[in-house]
Order: C-alpha cells, then structure tokens, then sequence
C-alpha cells in the first residue's frame, strides 16, 4: 500500500523552491503553489496524497519522465502543458533541460472531486476515478489555474477557490473520469450500451454496421437511428471517435511506435490512421505525441 501524505507536505518532496502559496495566504478550499524548479533533476519520489494532482509548467521547458504503477511516461514539457496524478498514487520523476522551469501545482481536494461526483453519479462510475499522466494541454484546467494563482496572491476569498474548485471538479470528473458518458434509461438504450461494450472490446478489429446492428439485435436502420438520437452521430463515426480516444490515450504514453498504435486503434494502414486522426483530432498523430 502507498504511504499516504498531507498535500501540505507535499513540498518537501520536491526537488524546487516554492515561491507562493495559497495557504498562507489563507484559502482553505484548495491549494496551489508556484514553484521554480532547477534545470536538472535526478531521479526522486514524490509519495501519495489523498488529493488530486496538477502540474502546468508556466515557463521554461525539460525533458521530464513520470513513472506510475503502469510504467514510465516521456514527455517534452512547455508552457501550457499539464501533468496530473491521481489520488493515492505516488510518482517518480527525473527532468532534463538547458535552463531553471517554472511550474503551478494545485491539490484539489478529496472531498471536493467526491462531492461533485455525488452530483453527477448517474452520468459515471460507482467512485470517481482520476487518470495519472504528463504531457497533455487542457486550456481550461490551464486558464483556470492561472486565474486561481492570480486570485490569490491578489487576497481574493476562499469562496474563489470553493467555486473554481468544484468547477474543476466536474470538468475533469466529465472529461477524464467518464462521468460525461450518456445514461441508460430503457431496453432500447440497454442495447446500445452492449454495442458500446462492442465497441471499445474491438477497436483493433474491423467492425462492419452488420456486426453492431447484429450485437445490439435491431436492424441497421433501426440502430442507426437509435444512435442518431443518442449520440447525434452514425455508429461508425462513435466507433472512430471511441478509436481516436484510444490513439490519443497511447500516444501519451509513447509504448509504442505509431505504426503500432495504429494497428491497435484498427487501422492496418498507418497512413488511414494518420488521416483519420487528423480530421477527428485537428493534428496528425506525430504532432499530437510531440
């Protein structure tokens, strides 16, 4: 079992020099700090914490590694880029890079992510389950972190923080915890539920209309229309979209070769996959890993 720590505390595990910090200046709700953090870094451990985790790195850029319980994460961090680790969960990082980087860290509380998806249970899983990972860019999670760094160092109240907290919490609760997936409410949407159990069993496969109309028991008009009403798309295109999701979850891991990812998302052609990427994502696949 991990040891769990204090979010307070969380700093004295840091190879960086904290330069603000909300708790002193007396929120409660949540907690961010700013810190600057040197050009190199050798290997360390930051331990658990019940909380939640975010990292927007505001200045500079390094080359940094993240090891979680599934394996090591690479990534080239720049301004606007995010970092998250999930509550519970400890991480191991080392960095690399030509000058000293400037980063926001934000605690958001336990509480805080349970009582929102209180709220919104019916649309996600029995707990809330938050993803651990590197890399990515969320202009929200970004925007609002920033905003908060400001609101506090400018002596705004902790209401602030309660409300921006709880904004948060939804956001990554319906983006990342699949708390935004459609609830099913009659025999109808019972079936779709098995063409989606479908689908996500099967993205490397190749999936044909016939084969989830099949799975679902109805004719291809009938759930065409089905989906239409749910999802306002055709069922091939939620089966692209549930790819693309899963491409993007494997390029951030950089495992594999894109060529691989591909194959695992049901593209046989490297080149299909790269052009279907883009047209669902805005980038190609090297793009969006780099």
């Amino acid at each position: 079992m991990e040891t769990i720590i204090s979010s307070l505390d969380a700093h004295k595990h840091l190879r960086a020099t904290m330069t603000a910090c909300s708790w002193r200046a007396g929120w409660r709700s949540l907690l961010i700090r700013a810190y600057e953090d040197p050009a190199e870094a050798e290997e360390f451990v930051t331990p658990a914490t019940r909380d939640h985790l975010i990292v927007l790195v505001t200045g500079g850029s390094c080359d940094v590694e993240v090891r979680y319980r599934n394996g090591w994460q690479h990534s080239h961090s720049e301004p606007g880029h995010i970092g998250m680790t999930a509550p519970g969960q400890a991480a191991t990082l080392r960095w690399r890079g030509n000058t000293t980087h400037s980063t926001l860290q934000l605690h958001l509380p336990a509480a805080t992510i349970e009582r929102v998806a209180r709220e919104l249970r019916r649309k996600g899983p029995a707990a809330p389950i938050l993803p651990s990972g590197l890399g990515s860019s969320d202009p929200l999670v970004s925007q609002l972190m920033l905003s908060l760094s400001a609101a506090f160092q400018e002596t705004a109240p902790d209401l602030y923080a309660q409300t921006a907290g709880e904004m948060l919490a939804a956001h990554l609760l319906v983006r990342y915890g699949r708390y935004g997936e459609p609830h099913y409410r009659n025999a109808s949407d019972g079936r779709l539920r098995k063409v989606e159990d479908f689908m996500r069993e099967n993205l490397a496969s190749a999936v044909s209309l016939e084969d989830l109309a099949r799975e679902a028991g109805v004719s291809r008009f009938h759930l065409l229309r089905l989906y239409k009403k749910l999802y306002g798309q055709t069922p091939l295109k939620r089966l692209t979209f549930l790819r693309m999701e899963e491409a993007k979850r494997l390029l951030k891991s950089r495992n594999e070769t894109i060529p691989d990812v591909a194959a695992r998302c049901g593209y046989e052609n490297p080149s299909h996959f790269a052009t279907a990427f883009r047209r669902v994502v805005g980038v190609t696949p090297r793009s969006y890993r780099r």
